[in-house]
């Protein structure tokens, strides 16, 4: 089976407000699993999202906590809400 969930994990501010929001998909492919951190604004899960479900994954929802993220609270390993839907296609 082909799921998957998205989860918030944190934001960081500028100036003017909000700069980035951070997410991690969990991908579920029968016994495979891949986990792709991400940033993005504006709807980013939702395109994230979109992109997997016209793949055929089905959305399973899990509860998280975040908060404001500084910029050393940032890994390399996040990678753009581009970068993740290249990964996507890949699948």
């Amino acid at each position: 089976m082909q799921k998957f969930t998205t989860i918030k994990v944190g934001y960081t501010t500028g100036v003017y407000g909000c700069s980035n929001e951070y997410f991690t998909t969990i991908i579920l492919n029968g016994d495979e699993e891949q986990a792709i951190s991400h940033h993005g604004m504006y709807g980013s899960e939702d395109r994230i999202n979109g992109a997997l479900k016209a793949k055929g994954y089905k959305e399973f929802y899990i509860t998280s906590y975040f908060g404001k993220m500084t910029k050393k609270d940032v890994c390399k390993w996040v990678v753009s809400e581009t970068e993740a839907l290249e990964k996507i296609k890949e699948l």
